[in-house]
């Protein structure tokens, strides 16, 4: 059973529970803040363990008189250029680069959600001349409900509050002119944002899971993705970690990848231990993830079927060929289970990690990965955000990995290897033992 939730709303940095932006402004006035400092760290003996923080945003988007074009609901992320979000006990969790509108709206939100979007998806705004007013949802994950007892990574409420603050950020008035010629927002964006939280008996320390984007360079076939796990800007990050999904980034709806998932041909997962794989024309090695992913999450029927649209294929496409199209979002390497994934069964590592392709045609832009990865903490910073900000010293209080049965003998030395690769990035549980 999960445990019971909570809803507090957030004050704005400027004290508001309301901030307007407007888009015609830039730089920092483009920017909603919120702070943590009014959301409760424990509930008489419970603690608080933040789980994600939605925002809701209300704006006005003002199609042309001529030109225009329909401007489909997963397009509206383009209107969000990234987030921020950053306390003084774990650090900068995500900073303005690691995420941009649309990978967050088209997939960070949705695979943390456990492959659900926030809310059902708008109508389509059609081309002609007028204003459509449009309210946006977007979640910014702490917890990941993807993961077997997702909410065990929620981040304790009381870390939050310590000079925590998250915003979003946004792009000017025209970016939506890439989708729908000339068309523009207006007026103000009106951003609210809530923290959603559980409330549990237990003591945890935290497990950080992050996402994260980077590039690779441009006219490379083989891709060497830098510092996965490495858990840059989080403090006390150790270097190494669990990765449990990597996605190549199609050039579509603004996800900045260098171009579609059709020119993927021969994909070569090298540090995956997937052998290099072509199924030939028209299907090649990329449509067999796609019809994997495809198939797993139909499920979920995380787009309405008025829209026409598969995840992740963009909406309104109508497939009647291979998957790998030049509509899809990404190219899925590998993703977490979507019945829930089980930590101990994702990849450790630290580095970093090698992908090779052969293309139709070799882009000429970077490639774009975006990864769910965990950064595991040394044992020190562990012991002082229990010790010190939990007060449950370490002399007092020992950890255990929250495992559902007894662990049985690992056996030798390479058993005793084996079983604690799969306990690394276990949630924990603090137990009282002097």
């Amino acid at each position: 059973m999960q445990p019971m939730t909570m809803e507090t709303q957030l004050k704005g940095s400027n004290g508001s529970d309301t901030i307007t932006i407007d888009p015609t402004s830039s730089g920092a006035s483009l920017e909603a803040g919120f702070r943590f400092d009014n959301i409760d760290a424990r509930l008489l003996d419970a603690w608080l363990y933040g789980l994600f923080v939605r925002f809701h945003i209300r704006f006005t988007l003002d199609q042309p008189s001529s030109g225009g074009a329909i401007v489909r609901p997963d397009e509206l992320y383009r209107a969000i250029k990234g987030i921020s979000l950053k306390n003084d006990d774990i650090g900068q969790i995500y900073q303005p680069g690691d995420l941009n509108g649309p990978q967050l709206g088209l997939l960070a939100q949705i695979v943390s959600l456990g492959y659900r979007l926030p809310y059902i998806p708008r109508a389509d705004i059609p081309a002609a001349d007028g204003d459509t007013s449009v309210y946006l949802p977007v979640v910014v994950p702490l917890a990941h409900l993807c993961f077997h007892k997702g909410h065990q990574t929620g981040i304790w409420n009381g870390f939050l509050k310590n000079n925590g603050e998250v915003k979003i950020l946004f792009n000017d008035q025209t970016a939506l002119a890439a989708v729908s010629t000339g068309a523009v927002t207006k007026a103000t964006f009106d951003v609210r944002a809530e923290l959603i939280y559980s409330v549990e008996k237990e003591a945890r320390p935290p497990v950080i899971w992050h996402w994260r984007s980077r590039t690779t360079p441009p006219n490379e076939t083989k891709h060497t993705i830098r510092n996965v796990c490495q858990g840059q800007g989080i403090t006390g990050a150790s270097g190494e970690g669990k990765i449990a999904g990597l996605w190549y980034m199609s050039n579509t709806k603004g996800l900045g990848g260098a171009g579609g998932v059709d020119n993927l041909q021969r994909v070569f997962l090298r540090d995956r231990g997937q052998p290099t794989f072509n199924l030939g024309a028209p299907f090649y090695g990329s449509a067999s993830n796609m019809i994997n992913f495809i198939e797993e999450t139909r499920d979920r029927n995380i787009f309405a079927a008025v829209q026409s649209g598969a995840y992740p294929l963009a909406l309104g496409t109508a497939v009647d060929g291979p998957p790998n199209v030049a509509s899809a979002y990404f190219w899925p390497a590998f993703w977490p289970h979507v019945q829930g994934q089980q930590v101990s069964k994702c990849q450790r590592w630290h580095g970093d990690y090698n992908v090779e392709f052969d293309y139709g045609s070799t882009p000429s832009a970077s490639a774009v990965w975006v990864s769910l990865e965990q950064s595991f903490l040394t044992q020190q910073q562990e012991d002082y955000l229990t010790g010190e900000r939990m007060k449950l010293p370490p002399q007092n209080y020992t950890s255990f990995p929250k495992v559902d049965r007894q662990l049985h003998d690992a056996g030798g030395p390479q058993g005793q290897k084996n079983q604690a690769d799969k306990l690394a990035g276990l949630p924990k549980k603090l137990r009282r033992t002097g």
